[in-house]
């Protein structure tokens, strides 16, 4: 594989001919489902790769919800690996072990596989062997079932086919016919009798045995016997699908549809859905915070988001000191948290790890125990205090700084308090050098005094 484009996270799966995987792309972060084949020695059903690549184009128009679309080939010299789009779920085999379904969900399920199956017919492109391995079935977040039908052609490049094929083939097809869209349908009746009763009609191996077992099974009185609840018209119509005589069969997948519309509810409209998909860069279990023990000193660690992943901020997760797996739902301590060391960071990648901390730490805060009462003389009447005194001392300075005189008459005054303590208190002080406006006062009066001296003599 190509690991500059692909990248395999996680096998889920190990199939006749191939390893499954759950990739990601690594250009985008979306999930992608990548087959590695086996080595033709290693396996008993081999895939043609040559042929695999003439299909290729072909195969890469099937695009519809209810079809896992092929993305490319990566054929390289040490393996060839068949990618296409993925959809968490389980398959209709593993379904119908886990659960029973409801006719509800078995008819809406069958609507689905009509619709993937028409699309098919339309582009002239039969899948080929529609078996329960390959229909995916997942929930949907708003309610319901959704199918998706995976190896949409796959079995064209097989000359030897496993037994699950061989189970749910059609009769027409082990007598050397090729795929047609009739053959699909009889497929996919079986496999919507897989679903409803968890159960095969034949389990034989051999192809004298598997047409034996088919030409003596009653798809309708079965269905009566094992699933009661079922209504006549959708078991009927999964026995018309089921019959071994191909001309007895709905000849398109068109006409099967409008014959299952008719057994629906009036006013049912068939609205189709997206599949649906993994948030791209999710890994299989959610990434949760552990809580750091008060004995040890934590720093806080950013990490950049996964490919893929548009969401602005970054992540911040604390490294504990012991390799502990976290626990969402209980913290490992019961202290209150404290406030950690932090690193010099750049101001963006602070604000950032703040900004993405909040949740986090809220969700912490919710799942932590009642924690004991606070001290009555505690750190914050300590800050109250010294904040109050530093207020007095401020206030203190701008009342001084308000009433002190200004700074020019600073000299003057000095001047006058030191002649004050050398001159006589019955002498006034005398400046330097009078001004005119001082000296303007005394040129009058000595006018009289010179008068009174001339009259006297």
């Amino acid at each position: 594989m190509n690991p500059d484009h692909f990248q395999p996270e996680k096998i889920i799966a190990a199939g006749p001919s191939a390893k499954v995987y759950r990739g990601v792309e690594t250009m985008t972060g979306r999930k992608v489902l990548i087959k590695a084949l086996l080595p033709d020695h290693e396996t008993a059903h081999p895939l043609d790769r040559q042929r695999l690549q003439q299909l290729a184009p072909a195969l890469m128009q099937m695009r519809h919800p209810q079809i896992a679309g092929l993305i490319t080939l990566l054929p390289t010299e040490e393996e060839f690996a068949i990618v296409s789009e993925f959809m968490p779920g389980t398959n209709a085999r593993t379904l119908a072990a886990q659960r029973s379904l409801t006719p509800a969900d078995l008819r809406a399920l069958a609507m689905q596989l009509m619709h993937a199956l028409l699309v098919g017919e339309h582009l002239r492109q039969p899948h080929g062997d529609p078996k329960p391995s390959n229909l995916i079935i997942a929930d949907q977040p708003g309610g319901g079932l959704f199918l998706q039908v995976q190896d949409w052609g796959l079995s064209l490049a097989r000359q030897s086919h496993p037994d699950e094929t061989l189970w749910f083939r059609a009769p027409e097809l082990h007598a050397g016919g090729l795929p047609t869209t009739q053959s699909d349908l009889f497929t996919a009746g079986g496999s919507l009798f897989c679903l409803a009763t968890n159960s095969t009609p034949t389990q034989a191996t051999e192809v004298e045995e598997i047409m034996r077992d088919w030409h003596s099974f009653s798809a309708g009185m079965m269905l009566h016997h094992m699933r009661p609840d079922i209504d006549p018209p959708l078991r009927d119509w999964l026995a018309w699908l089921l019959n071994p005589v191909p001309h007895m069969r709905p000849q398109v997948v068109a006409q099967a549809l409008d014959m299952l519309m008719l057994s629906m509810h009036t006013g049912y409209a068939y609205m189709p859905q997206q599949a649906p998909v993994m948030a791209p860069g999710a890994q299989t279990t959610p990434l949760v915070a552990a809580v750091v023990p008060p004995t040890v000193q934590a720093t806080p660690v950013v990490a950049a988001p996964p490919p893929g992943v548009h969401t602005a901020p970054f992540v911040a997760a604390v490294v504990p000191g012991p390799q502990t797996p976290p626990r969402p739902a209980a913290p490992q301590s019961t202290a209150r948290l404290g406030r950690p060391a932090v690193a010099a960071v750049p101001v963006a990648v602070a604000v950032a790890v703040s900004s993405a901390a909040v949740p986090v730490a809220k969700a912490v805060h919710a799942s932590a125990p009642a924690q004991a009462p606070k001290k009555p003389f505690n750190s914050r009447v300590v800050v109250a205090v010294a904040l109050n005194l530093v207020a007095v001392i401020v206030i203190g300075f701008f009342a001084w700084y308000s009433l002190r005189p200004p700074v020019s008459e600073q000299p003057a005054a000095a001047a006058t308090a030191g002649a004050a303590k050398t001159a006589s208190p019955a002498k006034p002080i005398a400046t330097a050098e009078p001004t005119p406006a001082a000296t303007a006062p005394a040129a009058p009066s000595a006018a009289p005094v010179t008068a009174t001296a001339g009259s006297s003599q």
